[in-house]
């Protein structure tokens, strides 16, 4: 989603675009958006209602951690093909090793 620009329009056209494509930067996508939109959301009825307020940085990480919870119940798949992708969210990737017996 580096050539998208901050318009909704924008991200929407680009997800329709990539909606049946299963890369790891379409699936990270498909899970940003509608977190950042559900956590806005919540954001908005706290300010609204409770007159709770959490800065932009904080909503943020929420975001990202929801994501990153996520995408550690998926399967990666033989060979590890997108190690950058795994380093930018923080996994760490190990060695798995198994014994016949």
């Amino acid at each position: 989603m580096d050539s998208v620009d901050e318009k909704w329009d924008s991200i929407i056209a680009w997800l329709s675009h990539y909606a049946n494509n299963n890369s790891a930067k379409s699936i990270v996508s498909k899970l940003v958006v509608p977190a950042s939109s559900y956590f806005i959301w919540q954001e908005r009825n706290n300010r609204l209602f409770s007159r709770n307020q959490r800065n932009a940085t904080v909503i943020a990480n929420i975001v990202l951690h929801t994501v990153r919870l996520k995408l550690m119940t998926f399967k990666a798949g033989k060979g590890m093909k997108h190690p950058l992708m795994l380093e930018r969210w923080k996994f760490q990737v190990k060695a798995l090793s198994i014994d016949p017996g």
